[in-house]
């Protein structure tokens, strides 16, 4: 079964309109320890803002999120598969990814999201190899005990 959108994404979306204060912006960034921020109009994304481009802003003397915020996000679906996603980012350098589900915002896919499920998998994939060791282990014991001389002896 191919790993989904739906098992990676962030599900508490922080949302805020176009017309948010830089400043605001920053304030909910680092309050809520987020790497970004979807910007919403009636429930849909309409862009994507980090702390990065809200900084940008504010020395740039902006006052308004619409005023900084980046276009370079990609609608995708919650059942959208990892191959999908992993091409949108090799290709077109696409590293922020909102979720939509019915015409809702259900979630957002970050680099750090995307980092932290290959993680997830390494260390399941690493599990699963020692687990194969052990039991090759222990197949092994098994077979040099029984045909072995000491095996001779105590099985006859």
């Amino acid at each position: 079964k191919m790993l989904t959108v739906k098992k990676i994404m962030t599900r508490n979306v922080i949302t805020v309109s176009k017309d948010t204060d830089l400043f605001e912006a920053e304030k909910i960034i680092t309050e809520k320890n987020v790497g970004g921020i979807i910007v919403v109009e009636k429930g849909l994304p309409i862009g994507v803002v980090d702390q990065r481009e809200v900084v940008k802003g504010i020395i740039e003397k902006k006052k308004k999120i619409k005023d900084a915020m980046g276009m370079d996000f990609v609608v995708i679906s919650p059942l959208t598969k990892f191959p999908e996603l992993s091409n949108y980012i090799r290709k077109k350098n696409i590293k922020r990814f909102a979720v939509v589900d019915d015409g809702q915002l259900v979630g957002i896919i970050t680099e750090s999201d995307i980092v932290q499920s290959m993680r997830d998998f390494t260390r399941f994939d690493q599990t699963v190899q020692e687990v194969i060791l052990v039991i090759f282990g222990l197949a092994t014991a098994f077979f040099l005990l029984y045909f072995g001389p000491i095996g001779t002896t105590i099985f006859g």
